[in-house]
């Protein structure tokens, strides 16, 4: 009898033992569906010209480089995807840059760029720790002027970009880098006139906002 009990608890223990540790291992993998990364960045580029009728004249408005920070969140899908929830903020002055030449004229007040933005992630390779990406969002830019009377403007914008991120051995933190492209369109202040059989309409071109910008975050997954 304990020749055929003792070969049965040994192979009950082997057994045990090799399951429990990739048990352990999947969920610890199933756990982390979850991803906070606040990340520090320098942003740059942010210009649109003006018009001769305007009320600054012929030239470009121009916000120059500055530091900006945010914060994303993501949920963890199959197949290295990601679903992701960002906000990034930019505080910095405002210039004009008239049309005729002469020295950058600061506007009073300063100016704020505000990204509201839901995207996806889409990892690439096989290694565990480092992971590239390429990125994509969809929302809404904040336009926000400090100038006393003059009120924000929430203009629909969009993004794209790459980057990469390194898992520390637990999974559980690491580091991020991205680069992007944001682009937001405003009004130009040109005006433009169609006529038809029936009427004539007028409509207001487009201006194209883009800034680039360079992240550097903490993981933290759980």
């Amino acid at each position: 009898m304990r020749c055929r009990i003792f070969p049965l608890v040994c192979g009950v223990a082997a057994l045990w033992l090799t399951t429990v540790p990739a048990a352990a291992q999947l969920q610890e993998v199933r756990y982390n569906r979850f991803e906070i990364t606040p990340f520090a960045a320098w942003s740059f580029g942010g210009a649109f010209e003006t018009d001769v009728g305007g009320v600054l004249g012929a030239g470009e408005l121009r916000v120059p480089d500055s530091f900006s920070w945010g914060v994303v969140v993501s949920f963890l899908a199959q197949m290295g995807s990601a679903v992701e929830l960002l906000y990034s903020r930019q505080d910095s002055d405002i210039e004009f840059d008239p049309a005729g030449g002469g020295a950058n004229v600061p506007l009073p007040g300063g100016f704020a760029f505000n990204y509201i933005q839901i995207g996806g992630r889409q990892e690439f390779g096989h290694s565990e720790k480092l992971r590239p990406f390429i990125t994509g969002s969809l929302g809404i830019n904040i336009l926000d002027p400090k100038a006393e009377g003059i009120g924000s403007s929430t203009r629909f914008s969009w993004s794209v970009g790459g980057g990469a991120k390194y898992m520390f051995s637990s999974q559980r933190i690491g580091i991020r880098s991205d680069i992007k492209l944001w682009v937001t369109p405003v009004p130009s202040g040109d005006y433009g006139v169609w006529c038809g059989f029936y009427a004539c309409v007028a409509g207001e071109g487009t201006a194209w906002v883009n800034q680039g910008q360079w992240t550097g975050g903490l993981v933290f997954a759980f």
